[in-house]
């Protein structure tokens, strides 16, 4: 059936065609106008020309599609025609003005013929462009005729005319290129605008829907703010220490999929690669794609993973996640460490996933007081899909059989609660050995690149200004801060074995820490954990002119450190109560101190003063960061000569930290041979790591180990492969930024 459009082209042709005959017939005679017959003639040449061009290319299109155009434009000619002839008709054009009205009004109706078809037939690009020349040409005409007339008033009004036809395809291209360019420009900062504009007026809709509909979350919310507001970078702080707020400073993680088919071509092209990818674009997917409600994010230590899940709890505890990505659904955060929880879930009967986290809503795991959540809360919750659940710190589990015994609670949660979006974190070989069977997606964090680096160090140091100097941003604050970051950018230029360590997060933290306490860098990861301990022990205290509370110089307090986290290492955990670590460390402690500090007074001088111990809860201490605990542990075994230790436990993922920081200051000979013996993947990538970052290694032992990596990359063992192709590709990327 035709369109509408297909017949009212040609009905309003024959009706204009008609009204045009008739309006001929209304229109004195050529004497009595003194038109003359040279013109009348020319005029139907033209006529016939036109229409017969018109013809032929009609002919040639078997189905000749309509032109780009608005064809309808092409009427408006008759209507101003008619418009002039009205005027004309009903006298209320001056005489003089006469000849030059009807002769208008003639052009247009002559346009308004021709033109419809010209929109709407593809003629070719030249040949619209000589038609651009047709009025133009007809008009300098008309002016030619009214001035061999001796008709001066017609003959400027028609040159007028031919030049405003003259102008007016420049005029119209220079309006579209106006136009299109603005669009390009303005429209996505008008979009941005009204986007966060609109996402600003629901929020603050939703927080008074809160108020007035459900208490307890705006009261779980509020805790959630209080207790994750500041960047802790996991305890880099001290008491009345530069302690910057986390939405100040945070800079988005880039994550990587492990298996690259999970990720659909729009979410790429829409990030410009799959590099740039973060953890909201997958958030944003979890209706289309139901992979991405199980989530597992690797990561080295330090690079960010527990930050991470903290600025997802408080961006959606500020109900601002829609600034982070327009699409970010709505879901309410539940943050566990599961380090803290191992034992419940490890029990002979494991409480379910809501009733472990409304025990610890109510046990007030999060500052502020205890809450009382409404009766099965969390539980209808959880059951219609509206949380979304973190679990932080998989690897932090360090017994490997109540860590799979931990997978395996999650896996059932997750099969429990299919509804819900859950995310888990840990360290590659804390994951490796206690996989997860209900992951939809694991996702890799990839090290900082350039421009994150430089925006984490301005937001640092402009922090840290502003709650040194006391003073409101302003002009002068940022321009001391901008400053500081830019010297200690330079400097990292200039020392490229601290750019690898800048990639990372917590590192990138600490040597801004030490920079900004010392104005000079370390020059190893070793040396930069020795520089950290050494500026929150003693010399951050010293550049205030604080007065220490103990006597003990840096090394008499790290000998005594040293001493509990080898034994935390040892017995696989984090936390220690204040008896126990006081049952630890009193034989130490009495060696450099004699009777004139107590353990107790120790432990809490450490805790309130440099930082590097923290109570978790009530009771209960860790150190600031695992890292910590891992390098004090290596430089006692170091000193101690417990190398067997770290043989003995080559193939134990817990240790592996351990291991590398003994390395990089100590004879790694011993370490690689063990790993020789047992050659697994794990052993393996202690040896080559070994290999990069040992201080010391037998000649012999090396050759037998670059023996081991070329047979291992044709191994049948694909864990073994993947390790062998790794660490070539390692090597011949730094061989290439070398050389470059």
């Amino acid at each position: 059936m035709p369109k509408p459009k297909d017949w009212l082209l040609p009905l309003l042709g024959i009706l204009s065609n008609g009204f045009f005959c008739w309006l001929i017939n209304q229109f004195p005679s050529k004497d009595d106008l003194q038109i003359p017959n040279s013109l009348i003639f020319s005029l139907m040449g033209v006529c016939i020309v036109a229409l017969f061009i018109l013809e032929l290319l009609s002919k040639s299109q078997s189905n000749p599609a309509p032109g780009k155009q608005n064809w309808l434009v092409g009427f408006l000619p008759l209507m101003g025609g008619g418009i002039l002839y009205s005027l004309m008709r009903f006298q209320q054009v001056p005489a003089e003005f006469t000849s030059v009205v009807f002769y208008s009004s003639l052009g247009l109706f002559v346009v308004g013929i021709v033109l419809p078809p010209v929109l709407l037939l593809p003629i070719p690009i030249t040949w619209r462009r000589w038609l651009v020349w047709l009025p133009p040409a007809v008009l300098l005409g008309m002016a030619i005729h009214f001035l061999r007339k001796g008709q001066g008033i017609a003959a400027i009004t028609c040159l007028v005319f031919t030049v405003v036809a003259l102008l007016l395809p420049i005029i119209i291209r220079f309006i579209n290129k106006l136009g299109q360019q603005s669009k390009a420009r303005l429209d996505p900062l008008v979009d941005q605008r009204m986007d966060s504009l609109a996402a600003s007026i629901i929020s603050k809709l939703e927080f008074l829907l809160w108020e007035v509909t459900s208490p307890f979350k705006r009261q779980y919310y509020q805790n959630l703010i209080y207790t994750y507001r500041t960047y802790r970078t996991q305890g880099l702080k001290t008491a009345g220490a530069f302690t910057p707020d986390l939405d100040k400073v945070f800079v988005p993680l880039r994550v990587e999929s492990k298996a690259p088919g999970q990720i659909s071509a729009a979410m790429i092209q829409e990030q410009q690669s799959a590099e740039n990818l973060r953890i909201w674009d997958f958030l944003t997917q979890i209706r289309q794609q139901s992979a991405y409600k199980r989530i597992v994010v690797i990561g080295s230590p330090g690079s960010g993973k527990t930050t991470l899940l903290e600025h997802l709890t408080l961006t959606y505890a500020q109900n601002r996640q829609r600034r982070q990505h327009p699409q970010a659904p709505k879901l309410i955060p539940v943050l566990l460490y599961l380090r803290q929880i191992r034992d419940e879930i490890a029990s002979k009967q494991p409480p379910t996933l809501a009733q472990l986290v409304t025990k610890k809503v109510k046990d007030g795991q999060h500052q502020g007081s205890s809450l009382q959540p409404p009766p099965q809360w969390f539980e209808e919750k959880l059951k219609q899909g509206q949380c979304l659940v973190m679990l932080d710190g998989l690897d932090e589990v360090a017994d490997e059989t109540q860590r799979q015994g931990v997978s395996q609670w999650v896996d059932s949660q997750m099969q429990a609660y299919p509804k819900t979006t859950f995310i888990l974190t840990s360290r590659p070989f804390g994951y490796r050995n206690a996989k997860l069977k209900q992951v939809g997606i694991a996702l890799e964090v990839q090290p900082f690149n350039l421009k994150q680096r430089e925006e984490f160090l301005h937001s640092w140091y402009l922090q840290n200004e502003v709650i040194r100097q006391a003073r409101n941003e302003d002009p002068g604050v940022r321009m001391e801060a901008a400053r500081k970051a830019n010297d200690l950018i330079e400097r990292l230029k200039k020392f490229p074995p601290l750019v690898a360590m800048a990639c990372n997060p917590l590192l990138l933290t600490m040597i801004a820490l030490v920079h900004d306490n010392r104005g000079a860098l370390p020059g190893s990861r070793v040396e930069l954990y020795g520089e950290i301990c050494e500026v929150l022990l003693i010399r951050r205290q010293q550049a205030k002119g604080v007065p220490g509370t103990i006597q003990l110089n840096v090394g008499q307090q790290q000998s005594v450190l040293q001493v509990l986290a080898l034994k935390l290492m040892i017995e696989k955990t984090r936390d220690f109560t204040l008896a126990e670590g006081v049952q630890i460390i009193q034989h130490q402690l009495a060696a450099v101190a004699g009777n004139q500090i107590q353990p107790k007074q120790f432990l809490k001088h450490i805790e309130n003063v440099s930082g590097l111990l923290v109570e978790k809860e009530l009771g209960v201490y860790e150190f600031a960061h695992l890292s910590f605990q891992e390098y004090l542990a290596a430089a006692h075994v170091k000193e101690t000569n417990q190398e067997q230790l770290l043989i003995d436990n080559i193939n134990d993922s817990w240790w592996h930290e351990t291991i590398h920081l003994y390395a990089a200051k100590s004879d790694a000979t011993k370490l690689i041979l063990a790993a020789l013996v047992n050659p697994t993947a794990a052993s393996l990538t202690i040896a080559y790591d070994c290999l990069e970052e040992g201080n010391r290694i037998e000649p012999g032992v090396r050759q037998q180990l670059e023996a081991k990596l070329e047979s291992d990359l044709e191994s049948s063992d694909p864990e073994i492969f993947k390790l062998a192709a790794g660490v070539q590709l390692s090597r011949r990327l730094k061989n290439a930024v070398e050389n470059a």
